[in-house]
C-alpha cells in the first residue's frame, strides 16, 4: 500500500467564481476542516493531481493556494491530532 501523507490545504482566491471552483476541487479531497483551511490525507501521486486541478482553478497573478505538509513531529494544540483515515471508510 502506498504511503499517505498528512496535508493542510489553505487558498485565498479573490474572484467568487474562481473561489467556488478551487474550494469544490479542496473539498473532493478533504476529510475535514473549516471555510478556506482544510486537512487531507493523500499519497504523494493524488497530491500532484490535487495540485494540478487547483492550479487549473486559480489566476496565479491574483490568488494563492498553500498546501503544506504536516509532519509527524508538528506541534499541535487544542483538539488537533494527526489525521487517520482507513481506505473504504466515508466521512461527511
Amino acid at each position: 500500500m502506498e504511503r499517505e501523507y498528512h496535508y493542510v490545504i489553505a487558498y485565498d482566491v479573490a474572484d467568487n467564481r474562481r473561489r467556488r471552483v478551487c474550494a469544490k476541487v479542496a473539498y473532493s479531497y478533504a476529510l475535514g476542516g473549516q471555510k478556506s483551511v482544510l486537512e487531507t490525507v493523500l499519497p504523494k501521486r493524488e497530491l500532484t493531481v490535487l495540485h494540478d486541478e487547483l492550479l487549473d482553478s486559480i489566476d496565479p497573478d491574483e490568488d494563492r493556494i498553500h498546501v503544506v505538509e504536516v509532519k509527524p513531529d508538528a506541534l499541535m494544540f487544542g483538539k488537533a491530532c494527526r489525521l487517520e483515515y482507513d481506505k473504504g471508510t466515508i466521512l461527511l
